[in-house]
């Protein structure tokens, strides 16, 4: 992979990756079950933590149950923290404004409050595999500079993840399996190009 990662090409490759089709559709599937979306939480996590690791793009296998529902608690308080939270917060805001006739704001400020959290997340994410420590997410000066150095690379991915959430909406399962997918493809491959530079 090239020292910046470029978004075609990574999720090319993530496409053509063997069995990418049936491990997609088993996440997606998942994702629509309460308490099952957790294995799904996993899945995402383990795939992380292998690309960074690995430093190439390989989706685990669906087994280790056990495992993938431990990691999935992890990646959900994450999750939690730096994507729902902030939206959730965006939301009321937004709500505050429509109330108000500001529609405008209202519309902004959700829009501008999910690209941010996106990014939050991927670089939150990230940097608790470099630091497997509960204290790291904590660090919310460290990951926001994280977040301004992988800003460039993850413009397009956030879009891509937008406009896949708009479009599967109705199928809200497979949009959240597909969205962070890509985005955490991307992003991680980003975080560790850079960080082999340094």
């Amino acid at each position: 992979m090239r020292e910046k990662p470029i978004f075609e090409e990574v999720s090319t490759q993530l496409v053509c990756q063997p069995q990418f089709w049936v491990k997609w559709l088993i996440g997606g599937i998942l994702s629509f079950i309460p308490i099952a979306n957790i294995f799904v939480f996993g899945y995402l996590y383990r795939f992380s933590v292998r690309l960074r690791r690995a430093g190439k793009i390989s989706l685990p296998e669906w087994d280790d149950w056990a495992g993938l529902f431990a990691d999935g608690l992890k990646f959900g308080l994450i999750w939690i923290i730096y994507w729902i939270l902030p939206l959730f917060l965006a939301f009321v805001l937004a709500f505050i404004f429509w109330a108000l006739g500001l529609h405008v704001l209202a519309y902004l400020s959700v829009t501008a409050t999910f690209f941010a959290t996106s990014i939050l997340f991927c670089s939150a994410l990230y940097r608790f595999h470099m630091n497997p420590n509960y204290k790291t997410l904590l660090e919310i000066g460290y990951i926001f500079r994280m977040s301004q150095i992988g800003f460039e690379a993850c413009v397009l991915p956030i879009f891509v993840f937008a406009g896949v959430f708009v479009l599967l909406l109705p199928l809200y399962g497979l949009a959240f399996f597909t969205g962070f997918l890509l985005l955490i493809t991307q992003l991680n491959s980003f975080y560790r190009s850079f960080e082999l530079r340094k």
